[in-house]
């Protein structure tokens, strides 16, 4: 049997000599548990944990890939490389980007992502997150506030959650992403939930994921050396014109996603972006005058998702915004 740490390092080894990776420009990027599967380019089934015995192992991956199509998930589930004579997960988990602990969730039942980590990566553009859930522990020590490195152990890989997973199926589920706003329990007060927020800002409604896979993917392919340039390789969904008039919170975090900036106080509306699955990708400040509120001005049907989390619907030959794409917006766009 392998040793985790000899993983870790045969694991270190592929992919810190990545062509993109360099620690001098400040992006490097690790996979964060001890498998080396996926920078061997070997299969799903060698690193992702399905969602049951009959499952296909893409269950486990990012997109419409649970209860037929009709579901989303918004990360990926990795699955252990060792585990103990009883079926617990020893694998240790780790920082995927260097960053600030943003949230800590230590309860494992105040969640579906039960235990739970948020790290945001504020020196890159945009910033981006990383969460890390499912643990069956957070590394002794560690607090919100506090600085990791890449690759720093973080966590342990568990089966945590508001609801069963078995033991046997234990696994970390892993997202990158961008928060939306700033003010996300306004929002929530708004809404007719009848549990309580936990989290702040960083309750799922308020994160917003790229595909993982595609990314580190590009990365290894040396294709970008910094997030910004991978997101302008991601052709957008769809352009939605919105009547507004400050700058959200989106703009002041992420000033790379916006142009025209500089417009200041004669801003009429946004032309915003959004890539698969409602990522934003870029937000242009007019002063066009919007003759309503929200107006879809281009959309590629075919980079829409068919089924779990469509973008634009159509009713009587128009088109608007999804129920889930308007509830981006009002995060986005939150007075």
């Amino acid at each position: 049997m392998f040793h985790s740490k000899y993983l870790r390092v045969v694991f270190l080894i592929k992919v810190l000599t990545w062509p993109a990776l360099c620690f001098c420009n400040q992006f490097s990027l690790s996979w964060p548990t001890p498998n080396p599967s996926f920078a061997r380019g070997l299969g799903y089934s060698t690193f992702l944990q399905k969602t049951g015995p009959t499952k296909d192992f893409s269950s486990g991956a990012f997109g419409c890939v649970r209860n037929h199509g009709y579901k989303f998930h918004e990360g990926l589930d990795l699955s252990p490389v060792q585990t103990t004579a009883k079926g617990y997960a020893v694998d240790s988990i780790f920082a995927a980007m260097g960053g600030e602990i943003a949230y800590i969730s230590r309860s494992p039942k105040d969640s579906a992502y039960g235990r739970y980590m948020v790290i945001e990566h504020k020196t890159f553009t945009p910033v981006l997150y990383t969460l890390y859930a499912h643990l069956a522990e957070i590394s002794p020590g560690l607090s919100v506030g506090m600085n990791v490195s890449v690759a720093q152990p973080i966590g342990r890989m568990g089966n945590s959650a508001s609801f069963h997973i078995p033991l046997n199926r234990s696994h970390l589920h892993f997202e990158i992403g961008v928060r939306l706003s700033n003010q996300f329990d306004k929002w929530y007060q708004r809404q007719s939930f009848k549990t309580k927020n936990k989290h702040g800002n960083y309750n799922g409604y308020n994160l917003v994921g790229i595909d993982p896979i595609k990314f580190y993917s590009s990365y290894q392919a040396a294709a970008f050396d910094e997030p910004a340039k991978y997101l302008k390789s991601v052709s957008p969904v769809t352009k939605i014109l919105v009547k507004h008039t400050t700058h959200p919170y989106l703009a002041q975090s992420n000033p790379s996603l916006f142009t025209n900036l500089e417009l200041g106080k004669s801003i009429k509306s946004w032309i915003c972006s959004f890539g698969p699955f409602g990522f934003p990708l870029g937000f242009e400040a007019t002063t066009k005058e919007a003759d309503e509120p929200i107006k879809v001005v281009s959309y590629d049907e075919r980079l829409d998702s068919g089924f779990c989390r469509k973008l634009i619907t159509s009713r009587n030959g128009k088109l608007f915004p999804s129920d889930q794409l308007l509830t981006y917006l009002e995060l986005i766009f939150l007075d």
